[in-house]
């Protein structure tokens, strides 16, 4: 978003600069003789689109030439940097780069310094007059065409609005008055209720509100969990984008473009500028994935609530250290290896013998020892001689020692340090009893990260072309304690940022972050549901119009 202070100046009837000013927020400010131009030249020497000023992929300003000249110390540009002191002639005006005050991010002046002759003036003034009497036509035509203009697409669509019995009977029907005032096709999610503009235009004349779009989208959360942290950035958001509201990203009538806007530019708008937006915030300013985005963070279980979680850069590569409670190589787990049988028992391992795909995205189903385990390695969990074997419950470790009080009670110190030393600390860590406690010694907690990027997605479908291990480094993993997620480099080699460089793929923000549902729902802070009333929050925000 461009935020300009346009300064225009004119001499008054004395020959003096007169400066006038002028805020202009826009994405891009199209400069031209049309009407619609942000900034507008009337003067014939200008294209109706002349040039634009826009932000290109170097994060700067540039003026940039359209249909029109742009001229540099009499060399004629295509594209012109906006640094201040520069100095652009836009036919015959001069455009100069002033310095910025801090509310903006762009200041400029315009100055006519090449005006038109009295021969343009003198030809405009000798301009033949209207034919007679077409004055008298026209201003009947003109009334007529009012009247019936303001009947149909004014009276009866707030007759329609207004009147209660109207409104009731016009619903029943597949059209009605307020039809004329649609801007454009409906989208196909909200087509079954097309003809009925007020469940969403709930007040004539006015914007749709976000309380209109909560009262069926009920289940939509936040983008930012924390209510309070959420009120407190968007509301400072509002100086550079204008407003926060459902519709700024949503936009209805556009089919069969799709509802919502799936373009870098909206994320940009506040991440871009995130530390300006909220002094408070430990984010850096982010702008595309390859030029300008951080390491990635990996998150790690410290407890067993869902609070207990550590997000570590994985640039601290002295961190990133998984304390799962396991003994897990995976070097002995890939590739051919000995089964349970003895040297002549040789099988062969992949990724997918454990990781098991369901869902479209391919998420992995939870490992657990019955399914994933027990296959080779039920042999750990059997103690005694060889003609009387004791296969004990896997799981408490209660359960285990009841199960040697009762099938061994004379035994039972012996097994137990052998289950100790050999038996369950062949893949679990052990931790020795503490004072009071009931059981000689116990099994470390299992901590195993499901979601190491609770920040983003990752669709595995999407990649199942490539092999695991091209990302996954885990033939070389002699510990558990070994972390295999890739980093961005690895992500670069196949991915580009907002744009798409050779062999490589376009990657915007969307193709790894949500707006809604970032976190599932649920505050990271509290680790409560968020509610519906959360929502609300944007609804209390202020408008430009109302700061002002």
């Amino acid at each position: 978003m461009i935020n300009c202070l346009l300064i225009k100046i004119t001499n008054n009837s004395r020959g003096l600069p007169v400066r006038n000013y002028r805020t202009l927020n826009a994405t891009e400010l199209m400069i031209g003789r049309s009407a619609e131009c942000n900034i507008h030249l009337a003067d014939p020497r200008i294209a109706m689109h002349h040039a634009v000023i826009k932000e290109l992929e170097d994060g700067h300003l540039y003026v940039v030439s359209i249909n029109g000249e742009i001229e540099v110390d009499g060399a004629m540009l295509q594209n012109i940097k906006l640094i201040p002191g520069k100095q652009i002639m836009i036919g015959p005006y001069q455009l100069n780069v002033e310095p910025a005050p801090p509310d903006v991010n762009l200041s400029v002046s315009l100055t006519l310094v090449n005006p038109l002759s009295d021969d343009y003036q003198d030809l405009k003034a000798r301009t033949h007059e209207p034919l007679p009497n077409a004055f008298k036509f026209k201003w009947r035509l003109s009334m007529w065409l009012i009247a019936f203009i303001s009947l149909v697409f004014l009276v009866l669509p707030l007759a329609q609005n207004l009147i209660p019995q109207l409104q009731s009977s016009m619903s029943e029907l597949p059209f009605g008055f307020d039809r004329v005032w649609s801007s454009g096709r409906m989208s196909t999610a909200h087509r079954h209720f097309g003809s009925q503009c007020f469940n969403c235009h709930q007040a004539p004349l006015k914007k749709v509100s976000d309380k209109a779009c909560v009262n069926c989208h009920q289940d939509t959360a936040p983008h930012i969990a924390d209510p309070e942290l959420q009120k407190r950035s968007l509301k400072a958001a509002h100086r550079f984008i204008g407003s926060m509201r459902c519709a700024e990203c949503h936009q209805e009538h556009k089919a069969p473009h799709p509802l919502a806007r799936q373009d870098n530019n909206m994320c940009i708008k506040c991440h871009g500028a995130i530390r300006t937006i909220d002094p408070e915030t430990k984010l850096p300013n982010i702008r595309d994935f390859e030029k300008k985005h951080p390491d990635f963070k990996l998150s790690f279980k410290t407890g067993p609530g869902p609070k207990d979680i550590e997000r570590i850069p994985q640039s601290d590569q002295s961190k990133l250290i998984e304390k799962s409670g396991l003994k897990f190589p995976h070097d002995q787990h890939i590739g051919k290896v000995q089964g349970p049988n003895g040297i002549w028992d040789v099988r062969e391992l992949a990724c997918t013998s454990c990781h098991q795909a369901e869902g479209k995205e391919m998420r992995f189903k939870a490992l657990s020892f019955k399914n994933n385990c027990s296959t080779c390695h039920t042999s750990e969990l059997q103690i005694g001689p060889k003609d009387n074997k004791l296969t004990l419950p896997h799981g408490e470790e209660q359960n285990m020692f009841n199960a040697l009080k009762l099938y061994a009670p004379k035994e039972f110190d012996r097994y137990a340090d052998q289950l100790k030393n050999n038996g369950c600390a062949y893949c679990h860590e052990v931790q020795p009893a503490k004072t009071g406690d009931k059981l000689p010694w116990s099994v470390m907690p299992l901590r195993l990260n499901n979601d190491w990027l609770a920040k983003a997605q990752f669709n595995h479908a999407a990649h199942r072309t490539q092999q695991c291990t091209s990302c996954h480094k885990v033939e070389a993993s002699k510990s558990s304690a070994d972390v295999a997620i890739p980093n961005r480099q690895s992500c670069l080699l196949c991915h580009s940022g907002n744009t798409p460089k050779h062999k490589r793929i376009a990657s915007s923000c969307m193709s790894c972050h949500t707006f809604h549902n970032a976190h599932q729902g649920y505050d990271l802070i509290t680790g409560a549901k968020v509610e519906t009333k959360d929502v609300d929050i944007l609804s209390t925000l202020p408008t430009v119009t109302e700061k002002k």
